[in-house]
């Protein structure tokens, strides 16, 4: 026999009303038959404007949840067009793992008081359906007293001061509730409350050193119907100070570039950071208020912009929004076959270029023991002192620390700025642990020249502050090979001219480290040295003509007798 059930819950704020049509019995497991009704339960009386749940249970005849069922359903209500319900356009369709029972968590709000009708139907059989009956009140209704209804601020309090530009906006209101958020008399944001009326939101990107915040609650039709007491804050005035941004690669660079960063604030700074598209790094404090770090540039062409974000010992944060742009494009890596040669805390390169730009005046290395921070540098001399006889280019570190394992290289112009034009070479990674503990390694020699003295030539070249060990100078003999002559500790060698000889000799240098362990990679070439008098060739040029007139005489004189 069928029952109409009917549960009056008695609370401080008058009744709840569980409508329950056409069910019989508590039965829940599955049934056989086919579907027959609904069974539609809502609380009620809810208030205007306030979400509330539904419940829908599928039963038979025999008042059996019917678990089986996975038909669309529609909500409707009678006499509230505008209310909202779940899934108003598609309807809901059940699951399998509904088991026959949904729950509408905060899916149903009405526009206006009175009684409504709820309706569940079936998509395809409109005699399969569910009815309930829910009494709306307005807010001086049963539900809630009028002080209920208000928005109240808790934090920020009237008149604090807060670190920075964000602050966590929390209050209470009439529950499951929309509010809007207005910051200095805009509109900021919106939110919605819980079930207990409680709110919170975020708001960022406070520019302004006095703020007035106001919170505004809405009702079923998004109409304002209380507000909040306006609450004024500030900002702190001594937060943290930015000076400044320096991007070592430019401001156009391509796509991909790991960017190598410093940044002037304050010093002593608890957190700096800056971010860059989805790039964020934490950048580290090298001298007093200098900070370094390093971001990578997107992987798309276009302008972008890089915000930096500074906090202090106190939790007082400052942001600077587009600090500096970048603009990214797409460069072809002209670097390639980079090689290198290490011995204990050096490494040689060697490396060339596809092709050169004309501005192009020397090279860059950058180079760290993270592959995210080359927060070291090296700059070459002028590309061509240092472009061997192959056409490749070629250039060495010293002291390098042995954890160091990161390097790029960057061309420059003549004013030693980087060519934006040219795109860095990837980062590569060198094993310094596979240098020889003892093996060390001298750079090429440069300068070499000669000088006349009174009877000597003078061979003197640049010093090498590596070649701790003198020079090793060489000689070339008629064979075309060097041998070595003699080890100087100077950057000079005297060469004696030879008495009777007339004679140019081509020599070499070479630095030397360690006792001979090591020495520069090439020689350092001089030919044409004067080993011999010029004044001997004067000589013999004088004798022969001197020999000519006396020849001449002998002549005259015998053909004269």
């Amino acid at each position: 026999m069928k029952k109409i059930l009917a549960c009056i819950l008695i609370n401080s704020f008058g009744f709840s009303f569980f409508s329950v049509f056409a069910a019989t019995g508590d039965a829940t497991t599955a049934a056989t038959g086919k579907a027959d009704h609904f069974e539609v339960t809502i609380t009620s009386p809810v208030r205007v404007g306030e979400a509330t749940d539904m419940v829908v249970k599928v039963l038979d005849k025999a008042g059996s949840t019917k678990k089986d069922y996975t038909g669309t359903i529609y909500v409707t209500v009678d006499n509230d067009s505008k209310a909202t319900v779940p899934y108003a356009d598609d309807g809901y369709t059940f699951k399998n793992s509904d088991q026959g029972m949904v729950t509408f968590s905060k899916g149903l709000s009405f526009t206006k008081e009175g009684k409504m009708k709820v309706t569940i139907i079936d998509a395809e059989d409109d005699n399969l359906e569910g009815v309930a009956s829910v009494t709306v009140v307005t807010g001086a209704g049963d539900v809630a007293s009028t002080a209920q209804e208000k928005v109240m601020i808790t934090s920020p309090s009237n008149g604090s001061e807060i670190p920075g530009g964000s602050v966590n906006v929390t209050g209470s209101a009439k529950k499951n509730s929309k509010i809007q958020i207005f910051l200095n008399g805009k509109q900021s944001g919106s939110s919605q409350t819980s079930e207990d009326g409680k709110f919170i939101y975020e708001l960022k990107n406070i520019d302004q050193e006095q703020n007035v915040l106001q919170v505004k609650l809405l009702d079923g039709n998004d109409a304002i119907v209380w507000e909040s007491e306006k609450i004024s804050f500030k900002t702190s005035v001594g937060g943290p100070v930015f000076n400044s941004i320096v991007i070592k690669e430019g401001k156009q660079m391509s796509v991909g570039t790991l960017l190598n960063i410093e940044i002037s604030a304050e010093a002593k700074l608890k957190e700096v950071s800056a971010t860059l598209g989805d790039s964020t790094s934490i950048f580290k404090e090298t001298k007093d208020g200098v900070y370094t770090g390093t971001l990578t540039a997107p992987t798309a062409t276009g302008s972008y912009s890089i915000d930096v974000t500074l906090k202090n010992d106190l939790g007082k944060v400052s942001t600077k929004t587009a600090a500096e742009t970048i603009t990214t494009t797409e460069l072809p890596n002209l670097f390639k076959n980079i090689k290198s040669e290490i011995a204990a805390k050096k490494i040689t390169f060697t490396f060339d270029l596809d092709s050169e730009p004309t501005d192009l005046a020397k090279f860059k290395f950058q180079y760290g023991t993270e592959s995210g921070i080359l927060a070291k540098e090296s700059i070459t001399f002028e590309k061509n002192n240092i472009q061997t006889k192959s056409g490749s280019y070629s250039w060495y570190l010293q002291d390098i620390d042995p954890q160091t394992r990161y390097f790029r290289i960057l061309g420059l112009d003549k004013a030693g700025k980087e060519l934006q034009k040219m795109r860095a070479s990837d980062v590569f990674e060198v094993n310094l642990s596979l240098a020889s503990a003892t093996k060390c390694m001298v750079s090429n020699i440069s300068g070499l020249k000669t000088t006349p003295g009174d009877g000597v030539t003078i061979l003197s070249w640049d010093a090498a502050p590596d070649a701790t060990s003198g020079y090793n100078v060489y000689k070339k003999w008629v064979d075309g090979q060097y041998a070595l002559i003699e080890n100087v500790p100077t950057n000079s060698y005297t060469i004696n001219i030879a008495q009777w000889a007339v004679k140019y000799d081509d020599f070499a240098i070479k630095g030397i480290c360690n006792s001979g362990e090591g020495e520069s990679a090439n020689y350092a070439e001089s030919t044409n040295v004067k080993t011999g008098p010029i004044w001997l060739l004067f000589l013999l040029g004088f004798s022969a003509v001197i020999g000519f007139f006396v020849t001449r005489r002998k002549f005259a004189f015998f053909k004269g007798n």
